[in-house]
């Protein structure tokens, strides 16, 4: 015990000296001027080591996706390009300011290798700095989606970014979904086969959090009602366009599966159903699996006003079930 006794000191000592160290005051906070470099280099160090160690077991899909690329593209361009620059113009002055200084993300960042370090500082951001987490846990497609966007971007020519991201000058509704909701990009909804009711519902829960999607909760929060209102009029037509003759997914859409208590689409998504229900049929394809998927894993948490509803509907259904009634509605 004797010779451990030094050690047990020292090991006190430094404790100690650790939980001195703040309430000294003497650790710089200021932004202006910006802290000493040991100072930087060690809280910098400690974020990097620390998403290391918390993205170990992230499973990285094809980030080589087009289709990925082309989702991330217009949310940059609304949400990151103003502190991290793009091909087309630069970072705005006032991200000089900011302490620390978020990095050009047109210069590929080796600190950022793997992906998954990549992911999860997007998808949770770093504290006391301005990068924030993504606004739905919930939504890491949409992470990705914004992963394979980075990645590809120090090869993108300012070209292929406009293309890309803004769409020949769209707004930030018709750049992903079309000039009149008629859908632009895969795996983003058309919004032209929804009554303006929905739609008008559908942009409220997003504005309010309640529905789980990063992506609609940054472009949906600083909407007015009187703006959300002209939108849903504007894009929403209830143009209801056949679905498709896949036989599993009509079986399914026009009697449910009632062994496994699960009623027919139909009795809400038809034509003749609410106005504040949505629309399946001519949806794209890809967005209906993936809101399909996101009820049938995460229930009522997905969000909106009648996702309790879904969630009970969602919960028996099959893999292949999900895929046959994607294929049926879809376009």
């Amino acid at each position: 015990m004797k010779r451990l006794k030094p050690f047990i000191i020292g090991a006190a000592g430094g404790i100690f000296g650790l939980l001195l160290l703040p309430l000294s005051g003497i650790l710089p906070i200021t932004a202006i001027p910006g802290p000493p470099a040991l100072v930087d280099w060690y809280l910098n160090m400690a974020a990097q080591q620390s998403i290391a160690l918390r993205s170990l077991e992230i499973a990285v899909p094809d980030l080589d996706d087009p289709e990925m690329i082309a989702r991330g593209a217009g949310h940059y361009e609304m949400v990151c390009a103003d502190c991290h620059g793009s091909p087309t113009r630069p970072a705005n002055r006032i991200a000089d300011e900011l302490s620390p200084p978020p990095p050009l993300l047109t210069d590929r960042m080796q600190q950022w290798h793997p992906s998954q370090r990549l992911f999860f500082t997007v998808k949770h951001g770093i504290r006391r700095t301005a990068m924030p987490g993504w606004a739905s846990q919930m939504r890491d497609d949409e992470v990705w989606d914004m992963v394979a966007f980075i990645e590809a971007l120090p090869q993108t020519s300012p070209e292929d970014y406009a293309a890309l991201a803004t769409g020949a000058d769209r707004n930030d509704c018709a750049r992903c979904h079309g000039d009149n909701g008629e859908g632009r990009l895969p795996g983003v909804p058309r919004l032209d086969i929804q009554p303006p009711a929905y739609l008008e519902m559908a942009l409220k829960s997003y504005r309010n959090g309640t529905r789980q999607s990063g992506t609609m909760i940054a472009a949906a929060r600083d909407l007015t009602d009187a703006e959300i209102t002209e939108l849903a009029a504007h894009f929403g037509r209830s143009q209801n366009l056949p679905p498709g003759n896949e036989t599993t997914g009509a079986a399914i859409a026009q009697s449910g599966i009632p062994d496994r208590d699960i009623p027919a689409c139909a009795s809400c998504h038809s034509p003749a159903a609410r106005a504040d229900y949505p629309r399946l049929a001519g949806q794209e394809i890809h967005y209906l699996r993936t809101q399909l998927k996101l009820f049938s894993e995460h229930g009522a948490a997905r969000g909106g006003p009648n996702a309790h509803i879904m969630a009970e509907v969602t919960r028996e259904l099959s893999e292949d079930d999900i895929e046959a009634l994607a294929a049926y509605f879809g376009r």
